[in-house]
């Protein structure tokens, strides 16, 4: 069969604003047409996101052109893969395309379907089967036209319109035993370009990889034991450092980025992966930055890391207030956390904080505490971000029983303002404390941080800084605008 697999776009809002997710290869249908390919399918991978920037952000022209690769490429199923953030232009794409073209199958896959299968069914009605879970196995049944009743991991109609659910579908044990994803039908050049965005301000040819799937924990606002059911599975060594290799020789990157869950899983395993890479001299060809937690981070283990080339290391912080960590189910404490910082920046890496604001019950105070927070711990970057409630998440199903959801889907995505305020606080009172931290502590931080992680390569840091700060510029006007506005 001949399969298009479709990356779609951020909101029209969000992608007109945030150019991160140009820089970022869908791995994820990567690893599917994968698989299609190697059980004899014809696999394409079109990322919408790509079409938009090379068609100097003319949405209409986007359309057409995923339209006309569908078509061309004869496809018999079209499968799209969605995060809340994108699961708009799912629906809006879809449905034009259906009409079109009734007679191909659509899929959809990803948190938000495998969160609200049958909610995404009911408002996507361009799409015809959910894939819930992990993705390779259910799409490779589907391609072999096995019987909708027998293949586990789906929602979908039937005849009359219907919509019934499957049973879920076995996790893949041994992830070794996919092959590594299809980079080759993906424009890695492309998505390999200096920047800032993956590689957290080093400026440098950076991509990411996965070398496990899972996390162990459950934190209330997180997606991910949606998909691995909090077991987590590992990539072998051997495995990690073949990809690796791949990535340094066939696109020359300089910086790879280990976007699973949390890096140090397993201790022992990370042991033995750190010594491979010194074994295979990979701290001398690349820097890698990881995701881990400040419950398992220790000397020993940052010090090793370090060594074996790890530039940064990324952290959940969340919150200063340690009342909204428990409200989160963070099983961290705000003490421990500040700790943890520094003790990374005396193993000298550097390291990123990650924080939510506006989360359900947030206050007043609770939100002063995180900037106080901040700003003792000073990150070398920080990603500020605002709640955004998870299909499938516990946060997202008490919200859902309270009746406090939001009811626009388009509203979830748009990063600059809450379209629903959750805190609790007045939305005045969020809105002019979440400005006025951007602007006065996380904008003047970053953008410090930036020059001073690239001072010493002065034509890297001219090209980026041309290049990638046009939508850090409008965004800082436009809040300047708005709080000024407030006040």
């Amino acid at each position: 069969m001949n399969i298009s697999l479709v990356y779609p776009l951020l909101s029209r809002e969000r992608a007109l604003s945030d150019p991160n997710k140009q820089y970022w290869p869908p791995l994820g249908v990567a690893y599917i047409a994968a698989v299609l390919r190697e059980n004899g399918h014809s696999v394409q991978i079109i990322d919408r996101d790509l079409l938009l920037r090379k068609n100097n952000l003319d949405f209409d022209k986007v359309d057409r052109d995923t339209e006309n690769l569908i078509t061309k490429f004869n496809s018999h199923i079209v499968g799209f893969s969605a995060t809340t953030p994108n699961i708009s232009d799912v629906n809006t794409f879809s449905k034009k395309f259906k009409k079109l073209f009734p007679d191909i199958k659509t899929v959809i896959g990803g948190p938000h379907s495998t969160g609200e299968p049958v909610l995404t069914l009911e408002m996507c009605r361009g799409i015809d089967i959910v894939v819930r879970g992990e993705g390779e196995m259910t799409m490779l049944d589907i391609a072999n036209n096995v019987d909708m009743e027998r293949i586990d991991g789906i929602t979908y109609r039937k005849d009359g319109g219907t919509i019934v659910s499957n049973y879920d579908r076995q996790l893949i044990e041994s992830v070794d035993s996919l092959p590594f994803p299809a980079r080759d039908i993906l424009e890695m050049q492309y998505y390999t370009r200096p920047s800032r965005y993956i590689s957290r301000n080093l400026s440098l040819r950076t991509t990411h990889i996965f070398t496990s799937r899972g996390c162990p924990y459950n934190c209330h606002y997180c997606a991910g034991p949606l998909i691995g059911r909090r077991k987590v599975r590992y990539h072998s060594s051997q495995r990690v450092v073949a990809e690796i290799e791949e990535l340094i020789n066939k696109y020359g990157v300089e910086a790879i980025y280990f976007a699973e869950d949390m890096f140090l899983s397993s201790k022992k395993r990370a042991v033995e992966m750190l010594t491979l890479f010194k074994q295979h001299d990979l701290h001398k060809k690349i820097v890698w930055i990881a995701q881990i937690s400040t419950k398992v981070a220790e000397p020993e283990l940052l010090s090793m890391m370090k060594d074996a080339g790890c530039a940064q290391v990324e952290y959940g912080f969340e919150s200063g207030s340690q009342r909204v960590l428990d409200l989160m189910d963070k099983r961290t404490n705000v003490e421990r956390n500040l700790v943890v910082a520094q003790m990374t920046k005396e193993s000298g890496l550097r390291f990123q904080g990650n924080f939510i604001v506006g989360y359900p019950g947030e206050t007043e105070e609770d939100l002063k505490k995180t900037v106080s927070f901040i700003k003792k711990a000073r990150p070398n970057t920080v990603s500020l971000n605002l709640f955004m409630p998870l299909p499938g998440t516990e946060i997202y199903k008490k919200l859902k029983s309270e009746g406090k959801l939001y009811l626009n889907i388009d509203d979830v995505s748009y990063i600059e303002m809450p379209q629903v305020n959750y805190a609790d606080m007045s939305s005045n009172t969020f809105q002019k404390l979440y400005l006025k931290t951007r602007l006065t502590v996380i904008l003047p931080m970053n953008i410090a941080n930036f020059l001073k992680d690239n001072i010493n390569n002065p034509l890297r840091l001219i090209y980026v800084s041309f290049t990638q700060f046009k939508s850090v510029i409008g965004r800082a006007f436009r809040e300047v605008l708005k709080l000024w506005r407030l006040k």
